[in-house]
C-alpha cells in the first residue's frame, strides 16, 4: 500500500501501491530483493563502468513529526539503517521542519551548511537559490542516474519544468497521479434530518450552512455544531469555487480577451461569502487560528461539521480510520462528496493537485556529485521506492486480487512504514497504475470498498469536463518572479491578506467592497503594475508551451482511463 497517500496526505496522487514502471500485475522480478540493487554495476568486464566508492551525501528531510518513539528518528531508524546498509553512498538525513522548512533552509544556505541534495515543494525558494546561484545544475550527474534518464524521456514536460533560463536541469521532478486538491463532503443524514436537498448553488450552500450550524442537527438540544469549516486550506476551496484559485503565496489571475488580468471580481465574490460564512456564525469563530486545520478537523471526526473541506489526499487513511472514528463519535453519520456549487461567477471543478511535480535541487556545494546522482538513482529504482513506500512483503502487505500491492495490517504500517515516504520524494509513482487510489483497495472488504466507490464518485465531480478550471494552472507551474518582484508579490499578499482577514472579522464595519478597494489601492502603491507586466509577457512568451490548466485535466481524464 501507497503510505504516502495512506496516512500523511500531502497528496493522494503520490500513494505507491505498486513498484513496477510498467505495470502492478509483477512489480518486481521473482525472487528479487532491493538489498541486493547497486548504484553501479558489478562488472569489471572491458569498456563497462567500474563500481564507484562509496561517497557520503547529505540530504533534507520534512520532519512532520510522524515518527513514532519505537521506530526512532528521522535520522535513524529502520528505513535510513536500510538506506545506508544497501545503498551506494553513506547518508546523513537533516530533518526540517514541515512548517518552517524553507526558513530553516535559507538559514543553512547562509551558514553555508545545507545538505547537498535539498527536498523542497516550495517552488519560489527552489527559484531563489537558483538566482542566488547556490545550485548544481544536473546535467553532468546525469550519467549516474540512468532511472532519471528514463524519466525525461518517458516525460519530456519534467525536462522542460526542470530547466531554467540558461538552458540546464536544475530541478529533479516526479510524475504523480492527478487528483483533486480540495474536496468537499456534507453529512448527508443531516440533510435528511432537516428535511434539506443537496446544495447546488453557493446561495444555496450557504443556506444549508446555515441550517446545520442553527437546527440542532444531532439532535443533543445544545448549539454546538458548525455549518463548515474554514482555515488556511480550506479557505482556498472557498476560493475555488469562486473560480480563483489564490493563497497565502499566491494572487488570482485570470485570463481575460487573451490577456492575464487580476481576479479582483471573482475575489469579491469569495471574500464576499467568506464574510458571510463569519458573519452568521457558520464557521468556528477562531478559525484565524486554525491555519493547518487540525482542529476543524477534530471538529468534523466528533460529529460537529456539517460540510467538511478535506484537503487532499490520504483517502484510503480517510476511509479505514477517519470514517471509523466518525461513526464512533456520531452512530448515524452519513457522507457523500458534494460537486462545488454553481457560484456567481461560473461553475467550477476544485483544484487539482500538480501531476508533474519538481522536488529536489542539488547544492552547488556539494563534494561529491557522483555520490549523489548515485544515491538518487538508487532511491528512483523501483525495488527500492517498493521497499520504502510499502514496507516488507508478507509482513506489511501482501499481492492483492488486482496484482497491486494491499496492506496487510493498516496499524502496523502505519506505525512502521508510512513515516518513510519523503526519503522517495522524487520517485514518480505516477507512472505506475498500482499507485493510483483505486488501485489501493480490497474489494473483498465491504467498509474499503465502499471508500473505493465514494473516491469514484469523487472523480466525476471535480474532473468533469463540463466545469471550468479555477485560474491559469497549478500554482506549481506559475511562473516564479525574479528577486525584485518576489519583494512586491510579498508585500502584496501580506496586505491583501490583512485586509480580507479584517473583513471577514469585522462585521458592517469593513465591507468586502471596501476591502478589495483597500486591496488595490496597495497593490497599485506597492508596485503591482510590474507583476501585470511580467505575467503578461510571461503567457504571451510560453501559452505555446507552458503546462496549462487545460493540461492538467487531460492527464486526469487519461489517468481515469488507464484504471478503468
Amino acid at each position: 500500500m501507497k503510505n504516502k497517500k495512506l496516512w500523511l496526505g500531502m497528496t493522494v496522487s503520490v500513494v505507491a501501491l505498486g513498484a513496477a514502471l510498467i505495470g502492478c500485475s509483477n512489480s518486481k522480478e521473482e525472487g528479487a530483493s532491493p538489498s541486493t540493487s547497486t548504484a553501479a554495476p558489478a562488472s569489471t568486464k572491458p569498456g563497462e563502468q567500474q563500481p564507484a566508492k562509496r561517497g557520503d551525501v547529505s540530504v533534507s528531510m520534512y520532519d512532520r513529526g510522524a515518527v513514532p518513539s519505537s521506530e526512532g528518528s528521522y535520522e535513524d531508524n529502520r528505513w535510513t539503517k536500510w538506506i545506508n546498509q544497501n545503498g551506494p553512498a553513506n547518508v546523513k538525513i537533516v530533518p526540517v521542519l514541515r512548517s518552517d522548512s524553507t526558513k530553516k533552509l535559507n538559514v543553512l544556505f547562509a551558514s553555508g551548511s545545507a545538505p547537498d541534495i535539498v527536498n523542497e515543494y516550495t517552488t519560489p525558494f527552489r527559484g531563489s537559490l537558483y538566482d542566488q546561484k547556490q545550485l548544481m545544475p544536473i546535467d553532468n550527474i546525469l550519467q549516474y542516474m540512468p532511472e532519471y534518464q528514463k524519466l525525461l524521456t518517458q516525460y519530456p514536460q519534467l525536462k522542460k519544468a526542470g530547466t531554467k533560463p540558461d538552458g540546464k536541469i536544475y530541478e529533479i521532478g516526479k510524475v504523480k497521479e492527478a487528483v483533486p486538491a480540495h474536496i468537499l463532503l456534507i453529512r448527508t443524514d443531516w440533510l435528511k434530518k432537516l428535511n434539506l436537498s443537496m446544495p447546488t448553488t453557493t446561495d444555496e450552500l450557504l443556506a444549508v450552512a446555515k441550517a446545520f450550524a442553527d437546527q440542532d442537527p444531532d439532535g443533543n438540544g445544545k448549539k454546538d455544531t458548525y455549518g463548515m469549516n474554514m482555515s488556511t486550506y480550506s479557505e482556498q476551496a472557498i476560493n475555488e469555487m469562486f473560480g480563483e484559485n489564490s493563497s497565502s503565496t499566491l494572487l488570482a489571475w485570470d485570463l481575460k480577451d487573451g490577456k492575464v488580468v487580476r481576479a479582483w471580481d471573482k475575489e469579491l465574490a469569495s471574500l464576499t461569502f467568506k464574510k458571510k460564512l463569519y458573519d452568521e456564525g457558520i464557521i468556528d469563530k477562531d478559525y484565524i487560528n486554525d491555519k493547518d486545520g487540525a482542529k476543524a478537523k477534530q471538529d468534523f471526526l466528533n460529529g460537529k461539521i456539517g460540510i467538511y473541506v478535506k484537503f487532499t489526499g490520504g483517502w484510503y487513511d480517510f476511509t479505514m480510520n477517519d470514517m471509523g472514528t466518525l461513526k464512533k463519535n456520531a452512530p448515524t453519520a452519513e457522507i457523500a462528496p458534494l460537486g462545488y456549487p454553481k457560484s456567481p461567477m461560473g461553475t467550477f471543478t476544485g483544484a487539482i493537485d500538480n501531476p508533474v511535480q519538481m522536488t529536489t535541487v542539488i547544492n552547488a556545494k556539494a563534494k561529491n556529485p557522483e555520490a549523489v546522482g548515485r544515491y538518487l538513482d538508487f532511491m528512483m529504482k523501483p525495488e527500492t521506492a517498493s521497499k520504502i513506500i510499502n514496507g516488507d512483503e508478507g509482513t506489511h502487505w501482501k499481492k492483492g486480487e488486482n496484482g497491486c500491492p494491499q496492506i496487510i495490517d493498516p496499524a502496523k504500517s502505519k506505525n512502521e512504514v508510512s513515516y518513510a515516504f519523503d526519503y522517495e520524494m522524487f520517485y514518480s509513482q505516477g507512472q505506475d497504475k498500482c499507485s493510483f487510489v483505486l488501485n489501493q483497495f480490497n474489494t473483498s472488504d465491504p467498509v474499503q470498498k465502499a471508500g473505493m466507490d465514494m473516491y469514484k464518485d469523487v472523480q466525476k465531480l471535480y474532473f468533469d469536463s463540463s466545469r471550468e478550471y479555477p485560474g491559469i494552472t497549478v500554482g506549481d507551474h506559475m511562473p516564479v518572479y525574479p528577486a525584485d518582484l518576489q519583494v512586491i508579490n510579498t508585500t502584496i499578499l501580506k496586505d491583501k491578506g490583512d485586509l480580507f482577514v479584517k473583513a471577514i472579522i469585522s462585521g458592517p464595519k469593513y465591507t468586502a467592497e471596501q476591502a478589495i478597494k483597500d486591496a488595490q489601492t496597495a497593490y497599485d502603491k506597492s508596485g503591482g503594475k510590474q507583476l501585470d507586466d511580467f505575467m503578461n509577457k510571461w503567457y504571451q512568451d510560453n501559452k505555446g508551451t507552458a503546462f496549462l490548466a487545460k493540461d492538467v485535466m487531460t492527464i486526469a481524464k487519461q489517468q481515469m482511463e488507464q484504471v478503468k
